[in-house]
């Protein structure tokens, strides 16, 4: 690997978990939140939800616009959008203009989301593609797996407001490196039509293909999955179990290694093995493992670890959809990867703002109801998987390239 790749892929690295890092901060102060802007559990939750809603809603409008205009200068401008509504969210004196604040920041993080795998799937293709979105998965999940720590550590020496100007001062040094070391990786299509009916007309087309749909469901139900358990954990582990945020961090830390574990193996196996096999290993997983969980539950069999250990076996298979599906989805639209890239990721986080919102308004004082839903969402995958990609394997599956 060439210095220009390795300088491509690190500053991808360096955008990739800013929507975690945005989850990740805040969930061991969502309590004292609540508490300090006299608000409800509820609206604190929420907090997590409409930054997922404007995570979903940005890239409907920057997919088709990166392929008009080119991908760095959303790169650029989704970062700057982050770090001003981290800016907000310090300022934030109440519940409402906190919301406003998220708002902002996850319509600066769909940019940088779209953007980043754009690049990859215009730099490189299928197999190869596969690959290398395995070492930025892994690269970040890494990372992402001290994040709770950070996070707990954060909430446990200062006020809630300090994980914000964190996030802050890091985009805010990011946007500076990328303004002027990423490159263009997209010939802008400055012929393309952009009127409201062309760009439904694409998404339309796009949301038909049967290859398109079940990836993203598997997509889908994984993040709605791991919504639900996010909006829900640090309610359930900190209030109902009674747990400190110091291993409540150490808890969450141990998901991303799972993640971590799962996105290595799958990245050693996609140079051997088609995607269609390594979509269902990570559809398998999800299903086996949550089905197990909720199961133990309802039996009576309630303690930290029935719910830790089957959603850490829970994120290895996150490690494989989330690698699959960020090539899959775009395979049938070579010409359209900005906004089949957009497509994808905005229904995925539309559902996984749909689960947060659900998870909201569910109890969270038992592990009943979150993990009835967490199930749902895995034996959803394991079936859009049989009855979308199985049956259209020769459209969604290319043999594994020889790797050089």
């Amino acid at each position: 690997m060439n210095n220009k790749n390795i300088t491509f892929e690190l500053l991808l690295i360096s955008t990739w978990f800013l929507g975690v890092m945005a989850i990740k901060f805040i969930l061991p102060s969502l309590p004292s939140m609540a508490e300090q802007l006299h608000t409800t559990p509820t609206m604190a939750k929420y907090t997590i939800s409409l930054f997922l809603f404007g995570k979903a809603a940005g890239m409907l409008v920057f997919g088709p616009l990166s392929e008009k205009y080119g991908r760095r200068i959303f790169m650029l401008m989704g970062l700057a959008l982050f770090s001003l509504g981290n800016v907000f969210a310090f300022f934030s004196t109440s519940i409402s203009f906190l919301l406003f604040a998220r708002l902002i920041q996850g319509l600066g993080v769909s940019a940088t989301v779209m953007v980043g795998r754009a690049m990859i799937n215009d730099s490189y293709k299928h197999n190869k593609a596969a690959v290398v979105f395995s070492h930025v998965f892994l690269a970040a999940s890494i990372i992402i797996a001290f994040l709770p720590m950070i996070g707990s550590m954060i909430a446990i020496h200062y006020q809630w407001q300090a994980a914000f100007i964190v996030m802050a001062a890091y985009s805010m040094l990011i946007l500076f490196l990328c303004t002027f070391f990423l490159k263009e990786t997209h010939i802008p299509q400055v012929d393309m039509k952009l009127k409201i009916g062309q760009i439904i007309l694409y998404y339309k087309m796009i949301a038909g293909h049967p290859v398109f749909l079940g990836y993203v469901l598997c997509s889908i139900f994984m993040i709605a999955g791991e919504s639900a358990f996010n909006t829900a954990s640090s309610f359930l582990l900190l209030k109902a179990f009674g747990i400190s945020k110091y291993r409540f961090g150490i808890l969450i830390t141990g998901l991303a290694v799972g993640h971590l574990v799962g996105t290595l193996i799958c990245g050693c196996l996609v140079k051997k093995y088609n995607l269609v096999n390594m979509m269902g290993t990570g559809v398998i997983i999800l299903a086996v493992s949550t089905s197990v969980m909720a199961l133990l539950i309802s039996l009576g069999y309630i303690n930290i670890a029935v719910i830790i250990v089957p959603m850490i076996i829970f994120y290895i298979g996150t490690g494989f959809i989330m690698t699959i599906t960020a090539v899959g989805a775009v395979i049938p639209f070579p010409k359209l990867i900005g906004i089949s890239s957009s497509a994808s990721l905005s229904l995925n986080f539309s559902f996984s703002a749909l689960s947060s919102a659900i998870m909201s308004y569910l109890s969270t004082t038992t592990a009943g109801p979150v993990s009835l839903l967490i199930a749902f969402c895995g034996i959803a995958a394991l079936l859009s998987w049989y009855l979308l990609i199985v049956p259209n394997r020769t459209v969604s599956m290319k043999p594994a390239e020889a790797w050089d």
